[in-house]
């Protein structure tokens, strides 16, 4: 499910809405489990944001984390009323949410810089994508474990539907070795990579099969995610929009 689109939270509602399952995992943070059974309990959804603000547990803007999950939050409640025994698991910790806002900054402070000096400094882009997979490694291995763990200690035997923001092939993986039946499906498709992700994909591939990613490589890459930033994020009025016109302009082709 892509981190950032809305479009893909309104397939994976839909996806509640026709499917059947007895258990839950959304990637929320764990501290909003008891307020997630609030809203699949009836609560209005209204109430429920105001609660999220004042655990001020998120670090990025309520706005934004609501906008990217909104559809899903709307087809959860009330879904107790219909299914009592539902159990719905957020299993998100804290670090991660931490690790990915404090990354966005940065990436933003260095696209700033090229957008300004019009220089990429390749070894600094190096740098925070190394940061980048070595610190969401460790964590999504963490959040695998936790969710597996968790599925087998109290929802074994439950269909069970599990909401990702990251390749899952991971989780996927592990959870056929314990000998679950695990299936991987896309709720937006086809989805076309921004080139700040075809750059983490291309760097994570190139350390598992041992390839060097050149420096005019990395500079286009982030010369075409800055223009990305410019000419759709700061002129849209949602990431969506942005996205959207992105794609249809094609500039994904120049890959």
């Amino acid at each position: 499910m892509p981190n950032n689109l809305r479009a893909s939270s309104k397939k994976a509602a839909i996806l509640l809405k026709n499917v059947n399952y007895d258990a839950l995992f959304l990637n929320v943070p764990r501290e909003f489990g008891w307020l997630v059974d609030e809203l699949a309990s009836g609560a209005p959804y209204e109430q429920f944001i105001e609660k999220v603000r004042q655990l001020s547990v998120l670090r990025e803007s309520i706005v934004s984390w609501e906008y990217k999950f909104k559809p899903i939050f709307l087809a959860i409640r009330g879904l107790k009323l219909k299914k009592s025994d539902l159990k719905i698991i957020c299993y998100r910790e804290s670090a991660f949410e931490n690790l990915s806002t404090g990354i966005a900054e940065e990436i933003a402070t260095l696209i700033l810089r090229v957008s300004i000096t019009g220089k990429v400094d390749v070894n600094e882009w190096r740098s925070i994508i190394s940061k980048v997979i070595s610190g969401f490694s460790i964590l999504i291995s963490n959040e695998c474990n936790y969710i597996l763990e968790t599925w087998i200690e109290n929802c074994r035997e439950r269909k069970t539907i599990c909401f990702l923001d990251y390749p899952a092939k991971r989780l996927v993986k592990r959870a056929r070795e314990l000998g679950i039946r695990a299936t991987l499906r896309c709720v937006l498709t086809p989805y076309i990579f921004t080139p700040l992700e075809v750059l983490l994909r291309e760097f994570i591939m190139a350390s598992e099969r041992r390839f060097y990613i050149s420096n005019a490589r990395i500079e286009k890459l982030i010369r075409m995610h800055t223009e990305f930033i410019r000419n759709y994020i700061l002129t849209s009025d949602c990431y969506d929009e942005a996205y959207f016109r992105w794609l249809r302009d094609g500039h994904y082709k120049q890959y």
